[in-house]
């Protein structure tokens, strides 16, 4: 489990997975025994997400399913209309609900007092946000009174996103890594490839772990068998302290990947 104990370490991402191929993967993902499920509404895929949960024989309580409300849904005309069409289409309440980008700052705590709503109308079990700030967590936080469980941003290995993960911990928010593998950037290093010799492992299992070691869950995407099992292989090893930071030496503001006209000059450095 990541740090707050309630979001499993290792989920699936299904961006950019659609129809029947999102469908058959994430039945495959369940029986290998993946329980955490990321999708959003920005994906066009939560039909086929709640398709899927229907014919897996895990009970769905013993899964965990994320979905993010779209930027263009986060007003009052259009926020509670777009989560109840995701439940539905999920096949019941999720278990975590976020904010998928923040709004213009003017309509922040707006936004979030509908996530906070979603909540207490058993739209989902926990809620959270994607994409915020140090500054913007904070707000979020202080705004929900603690109710903000998880930050999903990019993380890896190419990124510094130390002085977040630091601020997360320390208002009791677990991050959640997407691009995790930076689209397979971060599997380029020569460091990263001398410790996957080393190890006698892939380069995306040094990756994955490196991320959930530091206590943030990662939900990278695959289409294929052996890549999904490889990937859960990160919760059966431990990467020695001096590798780790290793890895992190690599990092720097400006290895992201991912990123929105709207965060121009937000992000944090």
């Amino acid at each position: 489990m990541a740090s707050n104990s309630v979001i499993p370490q290792l989920g699936l991402g299904t961006y950019p997975l659609m129809g029947q191929e999102a469908e058959d993967v994430i039945v495959m993902a369940i029986e290998l025994g993946y329980r955490h499920i990321d999708t959003a509404q920005m994906y066009g895929n939560e039909a086929a997400v709640g398709k899927a949960l229907r014919r897996s024989p895990v009970p769905r309580e013993q899964l965990f399913v994320v979905t993010k409300v779209d930027p263009g849904s986060l007003s009052a005309q259009r926020f509670h209309s777009s989560v109840a069409r995701s439940v539905d289409d999920l096949g019941g309440p999720v278990d975590l609900l976020l904010i998928h980008w923040p709004p213009a700052d003017s309509e922040v705590d707006a936004a979030v007092d509908r996530l906070v709503s979603a909540l207490e109308e058993g739209r989902t079990r926990h809620i959270g946000v994607s994409n915020f700030t140090i500054a913007l967590m904070e707000r979020a936080q202080k705004r929900t009174g603690g109710r903000i469980i998880c930050n999903q941003v990019e993380f890896h290995p190419l990124l510094d996103q130390s002085k977040l993960l630091a601020a997360a911990t320390k208002l009791g928010i677990t991050l959640t890594a997407y691009s995790p593998l930076a689209r397979g950037r971060a599997l380029q290093p020569d460091m990263v490839q001398e410790i996957a010799r080393k190890l006698g492992r892939p380069a995306s299992e040094i990756v994955l772990r490196w991320i959930i070691q530091q206590g943030v869950a990662a939900i990278p995407m695959s289409r294929k068998r052996e890549n999904l099992q490889s990937n859960l292989n990160v919760l059966q090893f431990t990467l020695r302290e001096e590798d780790m930071a290793a890895l992190t030496s690599i990092g720097s503001a400006a290895g992201r990947t991912v990123s929105r006209a709207s965060m121009s000059g937000r992000w944090d450095n």
